[in-house]
Order: C-alpha cells, then sequence, then structure tokens
C-alpha cells in the first residue's frame, strides 16, 4: 500500500496505545496514565513522514510497568462514545473519533503486558505517531491497509492480512504507522522487563534478536513481517468472536495473549526470509476473500474452480493457501459452516430435521443426518434432545421416604 503525502491528520500515541484525532489544538485531550502524560493533536496538511507535531505535548514514559489506565481530560468527554468498564479498571471497551469509528477493547493482563483489539473504519488515511519504549508488539490483522516504520528508515506494509513483529528499544525514535480502510486488528505488547520474567531462565530460546533486545544491546527498532499461519489468524478470530464476561473475559484474553506471543516467537525464528513471508500477500488476499465467500454461500457454494477464478488463484494456490492459513481444506470449512449453523437451529423446536437439512444445503435428510453423526458423533435427534435437557431446569428432588402419619 502506497499511502497519499498529503492531507493525512497527524496524531499522537502513548503506550497505552489508544489513540486520538482532533481538529485543532481547543479540543487537545491530555490522557492520564500512571506516569504517563500525552496529547493528541491534528494538522491540516501532514507530510508523508513528519517531524514531531509542534503542537504535541511531550511523551513521558517513567514506571512502564505500572498499570495501564485512561481518564478524558475536562473537556474531552465528546471523544470517548460508550467507555464501559469490564472485569475491572483495567479492562474495558469503548466507541469513539479515537481513530476513524469502530469499537476497540484494552485489557491489562499483568505488569507491562496488555492486548488490545478492534474494528475500526478509517475514512481518510490516518498517520499515528507510536512511543513503545522497551516494548515488543505482535500485530495481528484480517482486514484493513496499514504502512509502518521510523522517520528515517524505509517503511513496510502490512496490509492486511499480516501479522508482524516490532520490536522498540528504549532510546529508539518513535515510530509512525498509517492506516487506512476498515480494519479487524489485535495487537499484543509486552514491556522488556515483563518478557525478561517469563522468560526466566529460558532467554537462550528465543531468536538472537529477543535475546539481544532482553539485554538492552538492541540499537534499533525491529519491525518484521511473519509468515501467515492458521494459528495467529484464529487467534485474532477467536478474540473477536468471544462472548464471555466479566472475569472469564479477562482469564480468556490472558490465555489468547499468551498464545499470540508463543506463535509470533515461533514463527519469527523459524522463518527463513524475514521480509518475505511464507504465503505471498495474493494468496493471502485471496484466501481470505474466499473465506468470506463461502460464509455467504455455504448452503450452496461455489465450486473449487469457481471460487478459485473469483478470488483470483489457481484452484491449487487456493487450496494450499486455505490450508495454511486457516488450517482446514476448503471442504473442511465449508462443512464446518454448516454444522455449527445446523447445530443453532437444531436448538430451535419448532424447526424438523428435513427443514434444517435444506436450509443448510443437503437434499435429503439422510444425507444430513449421516454428515451430523460423522461431525459431532451423535444423531440431529439425540443431539436436540441433549440441547432441550441442558437447558431445562432442573426438578428438585423428591424423598422416597413418605413422613410418618402420627
Amino acid at each position: 500500500m502506497r499511502l497519499p503525502a498529503n492531507d493525512t491528520p497527524n496524531v499522537q500515541s502513548t503506550a497505552t496505545g489508544l489513540l486520538a484525532v482532533k481538529p485543532s489544538l481547543q479540543d487537545t485531550v491530555a490522557a492520564r496514565m500512571t506516569g504517563r502524560h500525552a496529547a493528541v493533536s491534528s494538522s491540516a496538511a501532514t507530510p508523508r513522514v513528519p517531524s514531531s507535531a509542534e503542537n504535541a505535548a511531550h511523551v513521558e514514559d517513567r514506571e512502564p510497568l505500572q498499570g495501564y489506565g485512561i481518564v478524558p481530560a475536562e473537556g474531552a468527554h465528546e471523544l470517548w462514545e460508550g467507555l464501559v468498564p469490564l472485569s475491572d479498571p483495567l479492562h474495558y471497551c469503548w466507541r469513539s473519533r479515537l481513530l476513524g469509528s469502530g469499537r476497540y477493547e484494552f485489557c491489562a493482563l499483568s505488569a507491562g503486558f496488555f492486548i488490545t483489539f478492534g474494528d475500526m473504519e478509517v475514512g481518510t488515511p490516518q498517520l499515528v505517531h507510536m512511543s513503545f519504549p522497551d516494548t515488543l508488539r505482535i500485530y495481528v490483522t484480517s482486514n484493513g491497509d496499514c504502512e509502518y516504520g521510523a522517520p528515517q528508515d524505509k517503511s513496510i506494509s502490512l496490509d492486511a492480512p499480516n501479522t508482524a513483529i516490532l520490536i522498540q528499544p528504549a532510546d529508539a525514535p518513535d515510530t509512525e504507522a498509517t492506516f487506512a480502510g476498515c480494519t479487524r486488528f489485535v495487537c499484543v505488547f509486552i514491556h522488556r522487563e515483563s518478557l525478561k520474567a517469563l522468560y526466566a531462565g529460558g532467554e537462550h530460546e528465543l531468536p538472537a534478536v529477543l535475546q539481544s533486545f532482553l539485554e538492552g544491546g538492541l540499537e534499533r527498532t525491529v519491525a518484521r513481517t511473519l509468515p501467515l499461519g492458521a494459528a495467529l489468524m484464529r487467534c485474532l478470530e477467536d478474540v473477536h468472536a468471544s462472548a464471555l464476561e466479566g472475569l472469564r473475559r479477562r482469564l480468556f484474553l490472558q490465555s489468547k495473549a499468551v498464545e499470540i506471543l508463543c506463535q509470533a516467537i515461533e514463527a519469527f525464528e523459524h522463518s527463513e526470509s524475514f521480509g518475505s513471508p511464507d504465503t505471498t500477500r495474493l494468496t493471502a488476499r485471496g484466501v481470505m476473500k474466499a473465506q468470506r465467500l463461502l460464509i455467504e454461500n455455504f448452503v450452496t457454494p461455489p465450486s473449487l474452480e469457481d471460487l478459485a477464478h473469483e478470488v483470483g488463484l489457481s484452484r491449487s494456490g487456493l487450496c494450499a493457501g486455505f490450508r495454511q492459513i486457516l488450517g482446514q481444506s476448503v471442504f473442511d470449512y465449508t462443512q464446518e459452516l454448516r454444522m455449527q449453523h445446523a447445530l443453532s437451529m437444531l436448538n430451535e423446536r419448532n424447526v424438523s430435521i428435513s427443514q434444517i437439512a435444506y436450509a443448510v444445503g443437503y437434499n435429503r435428510a439422510s444425507s444430513f443426518s449421516v454428515a451430523v453423526q460423522r461431525h459431532f458423533g451423535v444423531t440431529p435427534s439425540e443431539l436436540r434432545k441433549r440441547g432441550f435437557q441442558s437447558r431445562e431446569p432442573q426438578k428438585p428432588e423428591v424423598s422416597s421416604h413418605s413422613p410418618s402419619s402420627q
């Protein structure tokens, strides 16, 4: 992606990863955090790689391992639409005009370790200044366009679908990212001291670049794309699809953040060429487009040849890319969509099994029954019965002994 050089709003970001776009100094927002102060500003016409904004406040990072939270400054409440605390004050979601429009969620998991994710729509490309000293970031995205880099360095493309590992040493200059389009992402942040504690005694297992980072020997920011794999893409979708609440949601996000960290380090170590991911960008885009088409048409899916033609890939390229990125064959993925939709319909009492079979793409109820038994291990009738039993309130036990008469 090559983004326009002019008319790109300028955004300042702090170590929370919370971003804001403001039209004038009057509307500058101060975000107060433990040991941190930051401001957000915008200019009408900013060069592609501008110098630090004259009207942007200095970003301090004196206590990098303390908790993260945010309190909008006086007069800035219009920016924070629907700020909702979740499991605790350091876990919240919100809808705002911080960077385009969309929903974001932030969760501090422990000192110096947190995750943020969301769906955002950026109409005009937005240039974001980022400062995350002494921090490792893992960025996973399935949709949207992005360029990332330091002002003096060559930018790298993070156009979706993509996974990247970003390491900023303590004294490295701030970095920049330009976002455009509809972006779905998840980003895990871990401070150097937190990573060191996590890998205490096992530092030798890390790639050489990360060992240098832990020892404080890394001199400049490292930004590298990683091979696209099914595990990290599944993590992104799992995080976005989770309906858990409260402490269960926090624990779930913690497990996913650790999984993303481990999978990214594994990919980082085994990638033969960091700048050339195993799956080409063309193949990756084709696979993600095919996934969307199958979600919309799983009842009557197109043939492999038609699907490949629709997304601009060869039949073999689509099949190989689908397995690498999503971890399933095209047929298995379509079958999974059908079975999950059927399972949802089996929970409805007023729909017959024959109707469900036709609704998910089977011409005969017998074929549907065989597919369900193969997938779930029981017949549709038994599956429906179990679902109803699990939702019925338990009746209190009645003692088998009658009270003795007097």
